[in-house]
């Protein structure tokens, strides 16, 4: 028979299964990490990412715990194949046992020559050693020539020195093969162990490093939470400072209406609970969700302060309001300084009317009653000096001074609106429009649209409206050579309109200047807050509009 050697599956098979793979797979980690860091531009790609310095440790601990993954699922393989050269190892040793008690029987079997009292022995060590290389072709073959030859038709005359030859050979492949395979797992457990040492080294060098990324990573994250701390807490000063040196009033209140912020300047003017604030406002931008300005006017040490108030909502990344914040600008000095260049401005503009009048007084005295009146002592000297003639010259006197008489009685009722105190606007204008008729001879056309309310003007607007128809009269008169003249005045909802117009030589608006009447009636239109248009044509006359809000 034969001899068939061979080696079970077991520990040497799975360790060159094992050491094949690890091997390709750090050969392709060495070529691949070789391509990787000798290529610059790969090295340069690396540099110019966009990945930040953690999002780059984060790919780093990534590759270092799929490193150690793989470390433990190659050790778990490794330790279940010591488990199995192990249970191979005990199952060698087991086989060389049976083997060795069977060569015991069969010595004390051969002289005999019986195997009837041997029997139960013989079937227990060669089951057992069937049982354990089962999935050995090569031992189970020995079994079964073995159990053949002790069943054989020599077994019951007795065996011949050459069975006992057969069988004690068999027996000894038998335990050959075994302590080959023993010493084959023997030399595969140290080799494995031999892995194991380098693996776990590995692994610990790995785990080293992966805490040493993960300290650096802490470290690194901390210093950089620290330096945004210190950072957030400048920025707070800053916005702190800038705020409170701010000449405006800042605050925010949570939903309960509590101040969770103020600036001192808020402090200032509303102190540290803001009782003095209105929060009616506020209430209602928690409400509409919208911002709201006013302006809002405050007794501080007796003194009115008046502010320009703006409150709008806070809003947290779902959208939600959170709180309400508030902007106060203190306008007072700004409005004090209005107030202020508006009465230099409007004491300016009265020191121009009246100069202006004095000099149209003065220009009345001078041009015409002076010359009157000197016309009168010249005819009175001169009857004194030939009292032929001296009635004629007298009569001349007398006429002067009447006329004199009469141009101061003219000029006297255009310093002073004539009964405006004790006569109604309307009677005044119809009045001095009568004037204009009996005059200088032109059609006058007055249309007065709700006199009622008109003469219930407050006393101001009524003077105002008087002066400007009587400057714009006297323009007229003086420069127009008009025949005709309109004048409208309309008491409407809104607004007063006063409108006058006449048919004379016109001008140019471009080419023309205002003059001392024009600019006079300027300066008390824009003192009520209305408006003046001028709308002329050379040779079409000139069209005065006045517009006087309510």
């Amino acid at each position: 028979m034969k001899k068939h050697i061979s080696r079970s599956r077991g520990m040497n098979t799975g360790s060159s299964g094992f050491l094949k793979t690890a091997s390709h797979w750090l050969q392709s980690i060495r070529t691949r990490a070789k391509d990787i860091f000798i290529r610059e531009d790969v090295k340069e790609k690396i540099n110019n990412s966009k990945l930040s310095w953690e999002e780059r440790l984060l790919l780093m601990g990534l590759i270092i715990v799929a490193g150690i993954t793989l470390l433990g699922i190659k050790l778990y393989e490794n330790n279940r194949t010591y488990q199995q050269a192990y249970t191979q190892l005990d199952q060698s040793r087991l086989v060389m046992m049976e083997t060795e008690q069977l060569r015991v029987v069969f010595k004390e079997m051969e002289p005999a020559q019986s195997i009837t009292s041997f029997q139960p022995a013989l079937a227990k060590s060669l089951s057992a050693i069937s049982s354990i290389k089962k999935h050995s072709l090569v031992q189970e073959n020995r079994i079964k020539s073995i159990q053949q030859m002790l069943q054989s038709q020599q077994a019951l005359t007795g065996l011949s020195q050459a069975d006992w030859k057969t069988i004690y050979s068999l027996l000894d492949g038998m335990k050959a093969e075994e302590q080959r395979n023993l010493e084959m797992r023997k030399a595969d457990i140290t080799l494995g162990y031999s892995i194991d040492q380098r693996l776990y080294i590995l692994l610990l060098v790995t785990l080293v490093l992966l805490v040493v990324l993960a300290g650096y990573v802490l470290y690194k994250n901390q210093l950089a939470t620290l330096q945004a701390k210190q950072q957030l807490e400048n920025n707070k000063l800053i916005l702190q400072s800038i705020i409170d040196n701010s000449s405006s009033l800042v605050y925010v209140k949570d939903m309960l209406g509590r101040f969770i912020f103020t600036n001192k300047r808020f402090t200032e003017f509303y102190g540290k609970t803001g009782e003095h604030l209105n929060e009616t406002p506020d209430e209602t931008v928690l409400e509409s969700r919208k911002s709201m300005e006013s302006q809002e006017d405050l007794i501080i040490n007796e003194q009115a302060v008046h502010f320009y108030a703006i409150r709008f909502p806070l809003l947290d990344k779902f959208g939600q309001v959170y709180a309400t914040a508030g902007i106060f600008t203190n306008l007072t000095d700004m409005i004090r300084k209005q107030q202020e260049s508006k009465e230099k401005e409007l004491l300016r503009n009265t020191l121009a009317v009246q100069e202006n009048e004095r000099l149209e007084i003065g220009m009345e005295l001078h041009d015409n009653i002076t010359q009157l009146l000197a016309s009168a002592k010249m005819m009175l000297d001169t009857a004194i000096r030939q009292t032929k003639t001296k009635d004629e010259h007298l009569e001349k006197a007398r006429d002067d001074v009447f006329t004199a008489i009469h141009e101061t009685r003219k000029l006297s009722h255009s310093l002073v609106v004539p009964g405006l105190e004790t006569e109604s606007l309307t009677d005044a204008i119809m009045r001095l429009l009568d004037r204009l008729k009996a005059d200088n001879r032109m059609l006058v056309q007055l249309k007065l649209v709700s006199k009622k309310k008109l003469n219930t003007l407050d006393a101001s607007i009524r003077l105002a409206l008087y002066r400007i128809l009587q400057e714009q009269v006297n323009n007229i008169v003086k420069h127009a050579e008009a025949t005709q003249v309109l004048v409208d005045l309309k008491y409407l909802t809104d607004s007063i309109q006063l409108t006058i117009q006449d048919n004379g030589v016109g001008f140019d608006p471009e080419v023309f200047s205002p003059g001392i009447g024009l600019s006079n009636i300027n300066r008390r239109v824009s003192h009520l807050g209305g408006e003046c248009r001028v709308h002329s044509v050379p040779g079409q006359g000139c069209q005065l509009n006045i517009l006087i809000p309510q």
